[in-house]
């Protein structure tokens, strides 16, 4: 086992551990009064009002330029999307083959019945 002295990585531990004690004593300590709450209940608003406060400056030049929002990117992505799916739905309709009324199949084709039996053999009921 190494000696104290030179055991650099077990002081450097030990003084990490205090550190962390004592840091940890401080903020709890700060933290856990009133006032500091309410301090930063006031600065979450003011960040509030400014993040707001620059976004509406944001809109208003983007309006002023004439350039699309990123809500209004946002809808068009959306609005776009659904329109693909119509015509990936409406492509693979024309792409079936038509039904005996006109209509394409949205499946595989119906079975047909067999009335017909073979000689010999009674129907089955």
């Amino acid at each position: 086992m190494a000696e104290p002295a030179s055991d650099l990585f077990g002081i450097w531990r030990t003084l990490m551990q205090q550190w962390e004690t004592q840091a940890n004593a401080a903020l709890t300590g700060l933290t856990g009064k009133e006032e500091f709450s309410r301090e930063m209940n006031r600065s979450m608003a003011v960040t509030l009002r400014m993040q707001a406060a620059f976004n509406e400056a944001v809109d208003k030049a983007l309006t002023t330029f004439n350039l699309p929002s990123k809500d209004d990117l946002a809808r068009v992505s959306d609005r776009i999307g659904v329109i693909e799916m119509k015509l990936d739905a409406l492509l693979a309709a024309a792409a079936a083959p038509p039904r005996a009324g006109g209509e394409p199949a949205d499946g595989p084709p119906p079975r047909v019945r067999r009335t017909r039996r073979p000689p010999g053999k009674a129907p089955a009921e």
